[in-house]
């Protein structure tokens, strides 16, 4: 009878963890990968900054970092004047520490162009498919100048129990369950990223 009982208890054991690791792979998702040509097409504003201060804050119990852009070229959208200021979740504050996977925050100094999804600035990163639309320019000894084109996509987890404030705001954001598409072109140079959004835009009218 003790035996038996073990076992019981054994099997409740098991099938809770099925159930628990089932529920967080369900709860983990992927950003959707964009084509150059969607990144431009879905963007509301496209820009040149370069970034002149990066800092931390809290709202509602979570950190976030307030990245303040020196606007130097719009080349979609209408121009929001010299500076912008955009809102990325994660960062750390007075021993508070908030990481998202796969968050690609710019740093301070940084020059670069920035594919905004929307001015609203209410997501949990501004820029349309995340480090998708982040292109640091690059300057070498000689002055060449070239584009940061590491695109990182990760999963996601946004379980309830590694973080409810995290896992609430995440969970209201547009994710695709897969990669749905691969990256079909990216530009290499400054000089080349500028041209394709404006070859991208001509097509578009």
């Amino acid at each position: 009878m003790k035996t038996k009982q073990i076992i019981t208890d054994f099997l409740i054991v098991l099938i809770a963890s099925i159930i628990a690791i089932g529920a967080n792979y369900a709860a983990a998702t992927t950003i959707q990968k964009f084509t150059f040509e969607e990144l431009v097409e879905l963007s509301e504003l496209i820009l040149e900054g370069e970034v002149i201060s990066v800092d931390p804050f809290i709202e509602e119990e979570l950190v976030y970092t307030r990245v303040v852009l020196e606007v130097l070229d719009v080349l979609k959208g209408d121009g929001p004047g010299e500076f912008i200021e955009l809102d990325f979740l994660g960062g750390e504050l007075d021993g508070k520490v908030v990481r998202v996977s796969g968050q690609d925050i710019p740093f301070e100094k940084e020059r670069g162009f920035y594919f905004i999804e929307n001015t609203a600035n209410d997501s949990v990163n501004p820029l349309l498919g995340w480090s998708q639309g982040h292109f640091r320019i690059l300057t070498d000894a000689k002055g060449n100048e070239s584009l940061d084109t590491d695109v990182r996509l990760e999963l996601l987890e946004i379980t309830e129990n590694k973080n409810a404030a995290l896992a609430a705001k995440l969970r209201n954001m547009k994710f695709s369950n897969q990669l749905v598409t691969e990256l079909s072109f990216t530009p290499a140079t400054p000089t080349e990223l500028r041209d394709a959004v404006d070859s991208i835009l001509l097509i578009g009218e």
